[in-house]
């Protein structure tokens, strides 16, 4: 939209900023998420230190005009508190908003999308109000195409007709295959994992990354449950010091059949395993602007190709945005009947008033970028505009399990041990294409002795060692028993280790509420919890929702179940409440449930009772980690 109304735009992490550098720039539009229990994201927590410091004087961004947009989850308490936590201070150093500030909120059917799209019309006349152009010149209308900030670039090999990188492995030890026939049988689908060629396993170059040694990838559930859980147990190459709540990043990769299929309907093969460089195009070149899209990794050393890329960075399995569509319109076709077609229905897709054709389209069927491109089959990309076009893979978070004497093996090693769900539900679009989760399908090929990077990101429940003093309830639910695992493992260690509990009791008032379906299929790590009831005074209940023997039952109905233990704890043991697990319904009925204890059990009004759980999550009682 800036640069439709002819502004020279940036786009930069809020790390990368200077602060002398925010009043370079006629105006600064802030997007910020909310972490955590009301915290700065992993990528802003820099900046705002910086914005906290008492050595800025008030007034000192008077010249700054921003406005900004918040990401937030209603889910949370502290909705979009960061993003408001950021205007606040922006403003006590002079900053002043030439628009009123948007949100979006998870929540919403369509996501933050919602909030973000009504906030851009008020934008755009806010901006073209404070800022309006010379009567010579006019906006970029929509349909003319805006040349992207960063492209690829053959090596000159392209039109001199050098040989391409080997087909299956190129100067970097990546493999790239050529031909990779169709793995899957058709008269009795399977998973990925039991058929299909797998990606490549060489190591993915992400900067700042740690090589995990994989000890073992072994399946959760029973074998007759209907859904594959994995522990992935995993060794580090070097030393990381975490606690409870800490998260592994892994990097997923597309296997080698989707590669090849959008290969060929791109009509990309006589180019697919040429070298290419990412290059900064028109005024940017040679010039610090908006960074590259690749620069996350470290490309030092790494062939780059098309083939590597759309195994190892484009995301041509996820649903497409709005933006996509709009994209791709530039590159229709008006010349046959098809072609017309099929670009009136790209500028349908891409109307921000036609909600429903998008929601129809990509979002109920989860119809994937492939499979969106098997249906537009005029449209060619050019594969020079591959990164603009396509969007960037992501690194998927996990929370860790492990904690304790599972934090290291018994030569020293950091271990992570991860509990992940693996989604294939079938596909409502192809009857023989099932639907995967881009990561944890990759995850199902991972093999004993493999090696993968990760990254390891401390999280946000921020547990510390003198907590073990005070009792806590750990609810989590399904894979959200992940971290409640980690700190149970790890209040015994510190227990133990800081001598502040006497063995035996070194986890008495400590509280685990876990969910699942039923005791024989998913009720994981069922066998520590025996010995450190027995022998440490935990407290472990579990509800099992589809057991053979009724009642279902939730983690809500056991806490109300548990009530005059529950209240003693929060109340008058001042105990800690963490949650972790699916968002959505599950934290609402948890709290819900906890205010009816409150009030069942104390002198307590409804509003008494949500004023204390408020109180509880402002002191940092009550923190919860969902996704």
């Amino acid at each position: 939209m800036a640069e439709r109304l002819r502004f020279d735009t940036t786009v930069l992490d809020l790390d990368s900023i200077q602060m002398r550098d925010l009043l370079k720039y006629s105006m600064v539009i802030f997007a910020v998420s909310t972490a955590g229990q009301g915290e700065m994201p992993q990528n802003a927590r820099s900046f705002w230190k910086t914005l906290l410091s008492g050595a800025l004087k008030p007034g000192v961004l008077r010249r700054l005009r921003f406005t900004s947009f918040g990401i937030g989850d209603s889910s949370y308490l502290r909705y979009n508190v960061a993003h408001r936590m950021l205007c606040g201070r922006l403003a006590q150093l002079g900053a002043s908003l030439f628009c009123e500030r948007g949100e979006g909120n998870e929540q919403h059917p369509e996501g933050h999308s919602a909030g973000f799209r009504e906030w851009l019309v008020p934008l755009k006349d806010a901006v073209l109000s404070a800022f309006p152009l010379p009567e010579s010149l006019e906006p970029l209308a929509d349909d003319d195409f805006i040349q992207p900030k960063w492209m690829l670039a053959g090596r000159a090999i392209i039109e001199d007709q050098s040989p391409p990188i080997s087909a299956e492995v190129n100067g970097t030890g990546h493999h790239v295959k050529d031909n990779v026939e169709d793995g899957v049988d058709h008269e009795h689908p399977a998973g990925p994992h039991e058929r299909e060629a797998g990606p490549s396993k060489c190591l993915f170059p992400v900067s700042d990354s740690y090589s995990a040694f994989i000890d073992s990838n072994k399946r959760a559930t029973s074998g007759t449950h209907f859904q594959d859980v994995r522990l992935l147990d995993l060794r580090l190459d070097r030393e990381y010091k975490h606690g409870p709540g800490a998260v592994a990043v892994v990097y997923p990769k597309n296997f080698p059949t989707d590669v090849n299929d959008f290969i060929d309907l791109m009509q990309w093969q006589s180019c697919a395993d040429h070298p290419l460089d990412v290059v900064a195009t028109g005024e940017l070149a040679g010039q610090v602007g908006s960074p590259s899209p690749l620069r996350h990794l470290d490309l030092a050393g790494t062939t780059c190709t098309i083939r590597w890329l759309l195994e190892n960075v484009l995301d041509i399995m996820s649903i497409p945005r709005r933006s996509f569509f709009a994209n791709l319109a530039y590159f229709a076709g008006t010349g046959t009947e098809d072609e017309v077609y099929q670009r009136d229905r790209l500028l349908e897709l891409a109307n921000p008033e036609l909600i429903d054709e998008l929601w129809d389209y990509t979002t109920r069927p989860k119809r994937t970028i492939l499979e969106v491109m098997m249906d537009f089959t005029t449209i060619k990309i050019p594969w020079e505009y591959a990164l603009s076009v396509l969007p960037i893979m992501r690194g998927r978070q996990f929370s860790i399990a492990s904690g304790g004497k599972y934090m290291q093996d018994e030569i020293g090693r950091t271990r992570v041990q991860l509990l992940v769900a693996i989604a294939d539900p079938p596909s409502p679009i192809i009857k023989y294409r099932r639907r995967y989760g881009i990561c944890t399908r990759y995850i199902t090929t991972l093999q004993a002795g493999q090696q993968i990077n990760i990254g390891m990101q401390q999280g946000y429940l921020d547990v510390q060692p003198k907590e073990v003093e005070v009792p806590v309830i750990m609810i989590g639910p399904g894979t959200g028993l992940a971290p409640m695992r980690s700190m149970i493992h790890q209040r015994r260690a510190w227990a133990e280790g800081l001598d502040l509990k006497p063995a035996g009791s070194r986890l008495a008032g400590d509280l685990l509420f876990f969910g699942c379906r039923s005791s024989d299929a998913d009720d994981f790590f069922r066998e520590e919890w025996e010995p450190l009831v027995r022998d440490e005074g935990l407290q472990v209940y579990t509800a099992y929702s589809r057991d053979k023997t009724p009642p279902k039952q939730y983690v809500q109905d056991l806490l109300r179940a548990n009530s005059v233990q529950v209240y003693r704890t929060l109340v008058e043991l001042n105990g800690k409440v963490y949650l972790s697990g699916s968002s959505g319904a599950m934290p609402k009925g948890v709290r819900e449930a906890l205010l009816e204890v409150l009030e069942k059990e104390g002198p307590m009004t409804r509003t008494d009772a949500e004023v204390y759980l408020d109180g509880m999550e402002k002191q940092g009682r009550y923190k919860q980690e969902t996704w």
